[in-house]
């Protein structure tokens, strides 16, 4: 059989309780793709809303089975994922999975999504693959890591030294200072490449022929992307408070991924079907597009939702859950100094229906806010990234 040729770019991302991860990694196939278009791009994850992520961009993928969490007391814990196999028997699977793409696509270079190992080391198998056939694996992680156990522990830093080439970081200095990426060289021992913020939506719209301020006919759009411990509730009180709003400032869009609890979609269905400037709908690729024709946003406070609603210059009302990672609540904090009242934080514990209408209100007074005090180009940044170490093996090949 005829030696097929080599993969120029893999992006991995694991799929977690949200959207982040494969947010990210989508982005940055998608700046490959539309910056260039020789190049040989796929992106692998269990994301199950990876096909809605990418939207009509050309970025070819392979689904994995997913994994499942649930969150009890504030904690992430793994659960059997829609194929019913167990999250520690998925981790086997994934792993000989893994393995046997990278040795039958041998990719030049692999770009992986916030830890060496995977989540549950899935990755190290592909690992070893890759470096038998001289693939150059790179690790990308968000701006503010958080109490990560894989990220701080000693055999992610000897795999890291072991087999990977270099580490991006998609955060911005300007707004979260040197601490994280000191943190970073302390754990892994190179400097980090700073790339700036990944935005999903700015690639999006790169691509759509209405990306102007224009339009803004939408109140809001709404972005619960997995239902937590108190998500029902919020969803009552949020039901009571857009009522009490009415529809004299258009129409608002809720995205609510209720998983494998249909159940659930039944129950939020009920909450919102009597009011009429209000649509229900699962998480897909409408909302960039809900997005970016609204005058404001409740989201939830994951890197993903943020960046969006930033890039796009939504006033948001933000929602914290209580988790005992306080990695979304430091990041925001940082944020809020930047770009001031855009970003409105509250507890979820604390949105009952009178506050949260109050901040609506307030939020949908503000005006539109321009993104340029923050750098948004990480998706672009890690792609140069990428292709510097593409153009240098090449040259070294020859």
């Amino acid at each position: 059989m005829t030696r097929l040729p080599r993969l120029d770019i893999l992006i991995y991302a694991h799929d977690g309780r949200g959207l982040g991860h494969a947010s990210r990694s989508i982005a940055v196939g998608m700046a490959a793709r539309r910056l260039t278009p020789g190049l040989k791009v796929l992106f692998v994850s269990g994301c199950r809303y990876s096909r809605e992520l990418i939207d009509n961009a050309s970025l070819d993928w392979i689904k994995l089975p997913s994994y499942e969490t649930e969150v009890v007391s504030g904690t992430s814990r793994g659960t059997a994922g829609k194929s019913n196999f167990s999250d520690q028997h998925l981790g086997v699977l994934r792993a000989e999975t893994l393995k046997h793409l990278v040795t039958l696509y041998r990719p030049r270079v692999v770009l992986c999504d916030h830890s060496p190992q995977g989540k549950h080391n899935e990755l190290r198998p592909a690992l070893e693959a890759g470096f038998a056939s001289d693939t150059r694996w790179v690790l990308g992680v968000r701006g503010v890591i958080g109490s990560v156990p894989q990220m701080q522990s000693d055999l992610s830093r000897i795999l890291f030294q072991r087999h990977y080439h270099s580490l991006l970081w998609y955060g911005d200095s300007n707004v979260l200072g040197q601490s994280h990426l000191e943190r970073l060289h302390r754990q892994f021992g190179v400097k980090p490449v700073e790339c700036g913020y990944v935005s999903r939506l700015l690639e999006l719209m790169a691509r759509l022929t209405n990306n102007s301020d224009g339009g803004r006919f939408l109140a809001g759009t709404v972005s619960i992307p997995w239902l937590g411990e108190n998500s029902m509730t919020l969803l009552v009180n949020l039901a009571e408070a857009l009522q009490h709003l009415g529809p004299s400032h258009g129409q608002w869009r809720i995205f609510v991924g209720t998983g494998n609890n249909p159940d659930g979609h039944a129950t939020i269905h009920n909450l919102f079907q009597n009011i009429p400037h209000c649509t229900l709908e699962e998480p897909s690729a409408r909302y960039a597009e809900a997005l970016i024709h609204s005058k404001s946003a409740v989201i939830y406070g994951g890197y993903n939702s943020v960046i969006d609603v930033i890039h796009a210059g939504l006033p948001a009302l933000v929602l914290l859950r209580e988790m005992q990672d306080d990695e979304q609540q430091n990041h925001l904090k940082e944020l809020v100094r930047k770009v001031g009242g855009q970003l409105a934080v509250l507890s979820e514990k604390d949105a009952d229906a009178v506050t949260l209408g109050t901040l609506l209100q307030r939020q949908l007074k503000r005006p539109l806010q321009r993104p340029d005090r923050i750098n948004l180009d990480g998706a672009e940044n890690a792609l140069r990234h990428l292709t510097t170490i593409l153009t240098m093996d090449r040259a070294l090949s020859r």
